[in-house]
């Protein structure tokens, strides 16, 4: 290759001529202006392959640079409310470790802001639009919960506060990151959030639990009844919640002190049909809370059984050639479980020993009905339950002790009948 240095339109150029006669020209230091962010010069190289192109390319590159507002820092182009979003959520995921909240977060951008705003440009967008959703919102959910149902259709949620309140993030963001002038979500009167009828804690006593606990046993003798028995059991023995067990490996049992050591619980990290990724379960290796670190005292044959499923599993993958689990509870392919099809067999079973169809926190319920009937305190079943306060444990279970309500009766007739005498 030859390379020599000429003169065009009083700027020294680099021309090259291969060997094969192909010639290129190159401008070196080509000046495009002052940054606007750093106050420096910008120079930059032009290639093309005639003079004539190498003007072109200069001038292009002149008229990018002023495009893109004289700089030459990398910025993000948005053009409409829900590239703005988009960003935001991808900052918020490095914010916040919680799968359920990002998948709480998740489920507002997708089902309320996008839909409502996605389209909109981020600085056409007014109080006035805002509030009129955010009313449409509110009557929606109001005429939700006047249906009785348990679960909400979906945009009628009776959480569009918490959606307002991420609108107004979004656009925060916007201000600090994209040149927004101001945020109308800030001005905008969020209504009342509906009330429904507060339900009582579900919970099975002694006449049910007989009934529960006679049907598991006549269940037949498979070994996803055995699994299915062994969660049951152990749920209603420890309070622990079921992703909670479902997180368990070998190392969690403590036959020395009789104990389930708790330190982790199974999360659902959501699909992002954008990315590809499909949904999974995932192990975070924190409980739900920083209380949530425990050691339950269980009985022994509990252990026993925990440890028995363990040994069964592993001999099944033994058979199969695969590696080992340290799960109590692996599926087939010796992943962590889901919840979710167990959730549907329990309310299966239940409706079928005719009790109503719960979800495994029955179970939660159940132990703290029985451990306060049989007179435990309320620092002792805090501690079991895994709450951070103990007012949350008051506030939950205060209603679960029947007996006792009746026992206050009579200590108080016995008082009178002391000072009568």
């Amino acid at each position: 290759m030859k390379s020599e240095v000429i003169v065009h339109k009083d700027r020294k150029v680099i021309k090259k001529t291969k060997n094969s006669g192909e010639i290129s020209y190159s401008l070196k230091g080509a000046y495009l202006g002052i940054d606007e962010m750093t106050g420096k010069q910008v120079t930059t190289t032009i290639t093309a392959r005639t003079l004539k192109e190498l003007e072109r390319n200069l001038i292009a590159s002149k008229l990018n640079f002023e495009k893109n507002g004289c700089t030459k820092k990398e910025r993000v182009q948005i053009d409409s409310f829900e590239d703005l979003t988009e960003l935001w959520f991808k900052s918020f995921q490095t914010w916040v470790t919680s799968e359920n909240t990002l998948n709480r977060v998740r489920g507002y951008l997708d089902t309320y802001i996008i839909p409502q705003f996605g389209d909109f440009k981020p600085d056409k967008i007014i109080a006035s639009d805002i509030q009129l959703w955010v009313n449409r919102l509110a009557t929606n959910a109001k005429s939700s919960v006047a249906t009785g149902k348990k679960r909400s259709n979906k945009g009628k949620a009776k959480d569009f506060g918490a959606t307002v309140h991420k609108l107004s993030d979004i656009f925060d963001f916007g201000i600090t990151n994209f040149g927004l002038k101001d945020n109308p979500a800030r001005t905008v009167k969020i209504p009342p959030k509906p009330k429904s009828n507060k339900e009582r804690v579900k919970v099975l006593h002694d006449e049910d639990l007989t009934k529960w606990l006679k049907y598991l046993e006549s269940l037949p003798e498979t070994r996803g009844n055995r699994r299915f028995k062994i969660i049951c059991d152990s749920l209603l023995c420890s309070a622990l919640r079921i992703n909670e067990l479902l997180a368990l490996t070998i190392s969690d049992l403590d036959f020395e002190n009789h104990e389930l050591r708790v330190s982790k619980t199974l999360l659902w990290k959501a699909a992002n049909k954008k990315l590809g990724i499909k949904g999974k379960v995932i192990c975070k290796s924190t409980p739900k809370t920083d209380a949530g670190f425990r050691s339950v005292p269980v009985p022994l044959n509990i252990l026993q059984d925990l440890k028995a499923f363990h040994d069964e599993m592993n001999l099944y993958f033994e058979k199969l050639s695969l590696d080992k689990s340290k799960l109590i509870f692996p599926t087939i392919y010796g992943h962590y479980m889901c919840d979710r099809n167990e959730r549907t067999t329990l309310k299966k079973r239940l409706v079928e020993a005719g009790l109503p169809d719960y979800g495994f926190h029955i179970f939660r319920h159940t132990h703290a009905s029985i451990m306060l009937n049989a007179g435990a305190n309320w620092k002792e079943l805090q501690v079991r339950m895994g709450h951070k306060s103990i007012t949350t444990t008051m506030d939950a279970y205060a209603e679960l002790a029947p007996k006792k309500k009746n026992e206050a009766v009579a200590i108080y007739l016995d008082k009178i009948a002391e000072l009568s005498a």
